[in-house]
């Protein structure tokens, strides 16, 4: 597992360019038909003002929701994307991993209204980060989950929680390195949850346009 873990650190790391290349010139076909639209639309249905992006990359998902007046705070564990956040702005940005969060979880702020995950949960172990994220959310605050629809394993592998590896196929080019992450079924994400005192107040499926295929799941939550 730490194994793992470390690799996956390394991995946006040595990877940073290449993706930030690939998200900036919308090369992830994916992303460009429907599903960053969708996590837009479900963050800005809480009509909120303050957000955390948790995993902010390179920014592009702040630079939005910044154009409509929220407030963004953004983290992320590879320095590398923090200064291509940075340097096009959108909001606040803070080199912070998830463990160094889960310490000190009200170091840049509190009483959010949306923290939002968008396909940056990829650990093994997550209910202490989870559990911290509930801290610092709102009274009737929103923690939202975007992640990739089980459908994708599924259909090809084992449908059970356990490692699996991004190859970054079809992404653009330039990767230098795989990705390991950690797949959970549906109901590992409710169970995760449920562990860290969240109950699931909605589950959305954006579609692909043309094959009506699931492309992804979005998992809303508030404080029990």
């Amino acid at each position: 597992m730490k194994h793992n873990e470390d690799r996956l650190d390394q991995s946006w790391v040595a990877n940073a360019e290449a993706w930030t290349q690939s998200v900036r010139e919308q090369q992830i076909e994916s992303r460009k038909l429907a599903t960053d639209q969708a996590v837009v639309n479900e963050i800005t249905s809480y009509h909120p003002k303050r957000v955390l992006d948790v995993g902010c990359g390179e920014g592009w998902l702040a630079r939005v929701l910044s154009q409509q007046g929220l407030e963004v705070v953004g983290i992320d564990g590879s320095n590398e994307l923090i200064k291509r956040a940075e340097a096009l702005g959108g909001g606040s940005f803070h080199h912070l991993n998830y463990t160094e969060l889960g310490d000190n979880p009200t170091q840049l702020g509190d009483a959010f209204d949306v923290i939002v995950c968008n396909f940056s949960i990829l650990s093994e172990d997550i209910t202490l980060l989870l559990q911290s994220l509930s801290t610092i959310l709102s009274s009737e605050g929103v923690l939202i989950i975007h992640t990739l629809h089980p459908f994708f394993v599924a259909n090809s592998d084992r449908y059970e929680d356990g490692w699996k590896t991004e190859s970054f196929n079809g992404m653009g080019e330039g990767y230098k390195t795989e990705m390991p992450w950690y797949f959970r079924t549906i109901g590992s994400w409710i169970q995760e949850l449920n562990d860290a005192g969240l109950q699931l107040k909605s589950c959305k499926e954006p579609i692909h346009p043309v094959t009506g295929k699931p492309l992804s799941l979005l998992l809303s939550a508030r404080k029990v």
